[in-house]
């Protein structure tokens, strides 16, 4: 038995940058501006945005901001899952808006054919299942976390899904996105700012990125840091920053197997975990004492 790193962005070379891939402007049914929704992040410590608002792709391109990468994108609502909804697909580096079509895998389609990215959004918000999911092709993924989701409807958090099409055998890297509007009021928070993922990049520039994607060589988060994830020897070893204070650390694989370590009084720096053999697949998550969670993409097993 030995263990296969499907995607480990910690041994490679480069830079971490942090980023959002699914946001809208008030060219759909978000609130702020393009050019503003780009100081936010900017301002918030992100370093690439991409504005997918609805049915539309959202000229970026007169928008240039130093060390920041802008991206244009779409959202699209296709098809027909199996209890009714429509997909919600997110297509990033899209210059053109798709052909609508009752066919999803079509869709997807399209946006492959312009050198885009697909990740398909929200499937908890959408109550996609795993039918639904599973036999659709060529996506990079799909948003196991969504925060606008998340604060207005409690239906954020999409990691069963991720867990099903893991243990189906259908390798899918998992998203953590704002989905932004900037709608809020005092009993529902600002979706702005609040989740991304951290990509190791040689240099920022759209064809580095979208190639980090296409391979995994990400992370997701709505709080924590990982600082690294090593693997020797079929044993997986997680350290995350001091400075973020990490309770629990989840080594998350199919059915039954996996272990979660916790920490009864103080914080966890570094754990390790043991691989069974019997896992097909093990993917970690870091959990902060305020419930805000990092995400790797997963680890198979063979």
């Amino acid at each position: 038995m030995s263990c296969l790193v499907f995607s480990n962005p910690f041994e490679q070379k480069g830079k971490w940058f942090k980023g959002n891939l699914h946001t809208h402007s008030s060219f759909s049914d978000g609130l702020l501006s393009p050019k503003q929704l780009v100081y936010l992040y900017k301002n918030n410590g992100y370093s690439f945005l991409a504005i997918t608002d609805h049915d539309i792709v959202t000229d970026v391109k007169g928008i240039n901001v130093d060390d920041f990468l802008l991206i244009s994108g779409i959202e699209l609502a296709v098809g027909r899952a199996k209890l009714g909804d429509k997909f919600h697909i997110i297509g990033i580096n899209v210059n053109e808006k798709p052909k609508i079509s009752d066919n999803v895998q079509e869709v997807i389609d399209q946006i492959n054919e312009q050198g885009g990215k697909v990740i398909i959004a929200h499937p908890y918000w959408s109550m996609l299942t795993l039918d639904d999911l599973v036999n659709l092709e060529k996506y990079v993924g799909i948003e196991i976390y969504n925060t606008t989701c998340q604060v207005s409807v409690g239906k954020g958090l999409s990691t069963v899904h991720w867990d099903e099409l893991l243990t189906y055998g259908k390798i899918t890297y998992g998203f953590a996105v704002d989905d932004a509007h900037w709608h809020f009021d005092k009993y529902r928070p600002v979706d702005t700012c609040k989740a991304w993922i951290m990509v190791k990049l040689r240099e920022l520039n759209i064809n580095e990125l979208l190639k980090a994607i296409e391979n995994g060589f990400f992370y997701s988060s709505n709080g924590p840091i990982i600082e690294e994830v090593k693997i020797e020897n079929c044993k997986i070893k997680v350290r995350c920053f001091s400075s973020f204070p990490i309770r629990k650390i989840a080594f998350i694989a199919d059915h039954s197997k996996g272990r979660v370590f916790t920490a009864k009084e103080s914080y966890l720096e570094e754990v390790e975990y043991e691989v069974k053999g019997k896992e097909k697949y093990i993917r970690i998550e870091c959990i902060d004492e305020k419930g805000r969670i990092a995400w790797t993409n997963p680890i198979l097993v063979k």
